[in-house]
């Protein structure tokens, strides 16, 4: 299987924001069944053998923060793309790390399904499944993408174009994510392990799904196409086998 990682967008703002982004989240599920199961039969690339790794123990549900550590652009997709993030935090079980900051989450673009005339929605899916330690070491580990926003600390006024790709005053009054305030002047807050949805990318909708027992996070542009920088935050999130 492919390896390496990317990311995500939404605006939610208020109690009206929610509810858009849940119909938008679960909208995308059913969009992405169909994806999924459209790129499980093509056989326009070899088939590659899944290397076999151990996998790495750790609690289902456990969240924590990363970064991209390639840029991502949406209408550039293909399925098999690799995508790499960094994690930013050692992960604990009682006093043992068991996930060291500065080791690599690894995954791949599953599936993509671009816009056209009649549904100017791009949609990327996007699965993690495996970590390469610091010291080499790979192991199995199913992650999905809890959060997501841009490099913290960036001037707003030069991130908005990068990542959204136009909009600023909308996306000054609009943009907002749950654990964080709106951000309508200064630098971009930096998220926490409890940050869910998208927070300061404009028309992009974060969701997952599991298909056949594989996880997937999606990512869904109302704009028909997004652009995420190496260094964008995540928040990453273990899920059980």
């Amino acid at each position: 299987m492919n390896s390496a990682g990317r990311s995500v967008c939404s605006l939610l703002r208020g109690e009206s924001g929610v509810k858009c982004f849940v119909h938008i989240a679960f909208g995308s599920l059913l969009v992405f069944t169909a994806i999924l199961d459209a790129f499980a039969g093509q056989t326009s690339a070899p088939a590659q053998a899944t290397p076999a790794f151990d996998a790495l123990k750790l609690p289902a549900g456990k969240a924590f923060l990363a970064k991209l550590s390639t840029n991502l652009d949406g209408r550039q997709c293909k399925p098999g793309d690799p995508v790499e993030v960094e994690v930013k935090q050692d992960i604990k079980q009682g006093h043992d790390v068991m996930l060291k900051k500065g080791s690599v989450l690894l995954g791949h673009v599953a599936g993509v399904k671009a816009p056209t005339s009649n549904t100017p929605q791009l949609n990327v899916a996007i699965a993690f499944d495996s970590v390469r330690m610091k010291d080499g070491k790979r192991f199995s580990l199913n992650l999905l993408i809890q959060a997501l926003a841009p490099e913290a600390d960036l001037d707003r006024s030069s991130s908005l174009a990068d990542f959204a790709g136009g909009g600023m005053t909308n996306a000054e009054r609009d943009a907002s994510v749950s654990g964080h305030n709106n951000t309508v002047r200064g630098s971009i807050k930096q998220l926490t392990p409890s940050s869910t949805g998208v927070y300061d990318l404009q028309g992009l909708a974060l969701g997952d799904q599991t298909t056949n027992g594989a996880h997937y996070s999606t990512l869904a542009s109302s704009t028909g196409d997004f652009r995420l920088k190496k260094g964008a935050q995540l928040v990453m999130k273990v899920v059980s086998e």
